[in-house]
């Protein structure tokens, strides 16, 4: 099945193609700008608040068993309260074709934090489109490699056998050291907080930053101070990485 009509914009990581590649062989590099992303966004005003503090990207969460879910409608509010220039994410665990048809019609990126297959992400537009892996192992990274060399733009979040994402538990360094090593393509999450992110940038070097539940008062309410911080903190850090 081929999903038509799906708007291809330049929405993740705001990056710019290298147009030298060949047909039939490895995708090209990519040239990347910042990408901070604030995510578990529930409301307008926050969204707001967070674009206006300095974030490229805020998550939205379509997954019932969250405690961040919320429905189409509001994803659809917060997609227009939020200006241009910030992306909207949405995050789904294992989504129908439906589900992930109606969200390309509201959001610019939707991030698959599931199972999903290499063959079901290959429907859609790879530059709206970012897939999420919980770091167990080592026994990761070849899965991890698979989509990368593919194109997909890649997250690592920690492993929980309770939860998809948003337990605030920091991600496994030692393994999460490997990855730059199959990819410069990828964004970091896990646990990320003001208190332990310039050390995370340092030692693990993302292009991105993803950040949720160390940033909360409760599930879906940022306080905004730390907020700002974080945002701070890592457009200080994600800066000296692209000199």
């Amino acid at each position: 099945m081929y999903i038509k009509n799906l708007r291809s914009v330049s929405s993740v990581g705001e990056h710019l193609p290298d147009t030298q590649g060949v047909a039939g062989s490895s995708p090209a590099p990519t040239i990347f700008k910042m990408f901070i992303k604030i995510c578990g966004i529930t409301s307008s005003e926050q969204a707001r608040r967070v674009s206006d503090l300095g974030a490229t990207h805020i998550g939205v969460i379509f997954f019932p068993k969250s405690p961040r879910h919320i429905p189409l409608e509001k994803i659809k509010e917060i997609k227009e309260s939020i200006p241009e220039k910030t992306k909207l994410v949405s995050v789904v665990v294992n989504p129908s074709y439906s589900d992930v048809e109606k969200l390309f019609d509201i959001v610019d990126i939707v991030q698959f934090h599931g199972d999903e297959s290499l063959s079901f992400l290959r429907d859609f537009p790879k530059d709206r489109v970012i897939k999420a892996f919980r770091l167990k192992s080592e026994e990761n990274l070849k899965e991890i490699e698979k989509f990368s060399d593919e194109g997909f733009l890649i997250l690592v979040d920690s492993f929980s056998k309770e939860s998809y994402g948003g337990t605030g538990r920091q991600i496994d360094i030692d393994v999460a050291r490997r990855i730059p090593l199959i990819t410069d393509r990828y964004i970091l999450s896990g646990g990320l907080s003001p208190e332990n992110l310039a050390y995370l940038i340092r030692e693990l070097r993302p292009f991105g930053v993803d950040a949720s539940s160390k940033l909360e008062v409760s599930p879906g309410v940022k306080d905004l101070e730390k907020v700002e911080k974080f945002i701070k903190i890592a457009k200080e850090n994600l800066g000296e990485r692209s000199r």
